[in-house]
């Protein structure tokens, strides 16, 4: 009998431990800011290659349809859109679990798709990227994309005031903008995997294009206040990413 009853707890713990569900493993996406070689951070100064100091007063972005893909091609939706505010520490990262395969890159849109842009901000709550709280909404255009606001000392000693103050907010369908990183990485099991997404703030004056901050320092996205404006940021915006 006591063989018999030792065999039967066996076989229960063993069930048991069979039956219990397997943990997967979660990511962490983390996004940091930089501009160029020089650390960065709202409010503080950086010197651009023309020698004059600048400030990103406020930078807040939608990122959308963010993506593992794996190494067969398949897809892992990690959010269907995001809104990253650099002067709010808590918005720059995010985790998701039960998250499990190889992965060859990361791939997003800058902005929110055709479909999202007819979202009433009105209808969702607080908590949604979305929300009207978050004041990224225009009557005329719908979601703003990116909202970026600048002080500039526009002399190039580096001692001048801050009195030239660029602005530069995007939306629109026209404007939205694709993106693909390669990273290969595996996830599995318990495992904890952390992706540091990297905005380089230089290279969306000083990227494919020069966006001067004197001549070129004011848009509304494709509005008529200076529509060349408007693609040329959201050009070198979306090619200012990189997986460190």
């Amino acid at each position: 009998m006591k063989v018999a009853y030792s065999f039967l707890v066996l076989m229960i713990l063993v069930v048991s431990s069979c039956s219990k569900p397997k943990k997967e493993g979660n990511v962490t996406l983390q996004l940091s800011a930089k501009y160029g070689s020089q650390s960065f951070a709202i409010n503080s100064p950086n010197t651009d290659p023309q020698g004059r100091r600048m400030e990103i007063s406020s930078f807040k972005f939608y990122l959308s349809h963010i993506i593992l893909v794996m190494n067969d091609n398949s897809e892992v939706v990690l959010k269907d859109v995001a809104l990253f505010d650099l002067s709010n520490p808590n918005t720059l990262t995010f985790n998701v679990a039960d998250v499990k395969g190889d992965f060859k890159a990361i791939k997003f849109s800058c902005g929110v798709d055709s479909l999202q842009n007819l979202t009433d901000p009105l209808t969702v709550p607080s908590s949604n990227p979305l929300s009207g709280d978050n004041n990224m909404y225009w009557t005329w255009l719908k979601y703003q994309f990116e909202v970026m606001n600048v002080r500039c000392d526009t002399t190039s000693t580096g001692t001048g005031p801050f009195n030239w103050f660029p602005r530069y907010h995007i939306g629109g369908n026209s404007l939205y903008r694709a993106v693909q990183l390669s990273k290969s990485f595996s996830v599995c099991c318990d495992t904890k995997y952390t992706l540091n997404l990297s905005l380089d703030i230089k290279k969306i004056f000083y990227g494919t294009q020069t966006l001067d901050i004197i001549t070129e320092a004011d848009t509304q996205s494709g509005s008529t206040d200076n529509p060349v404006i408007a693609p040329k940021f959201a050009d070198n915006f979306s090619q200012a990413f990189s997986i460190e």
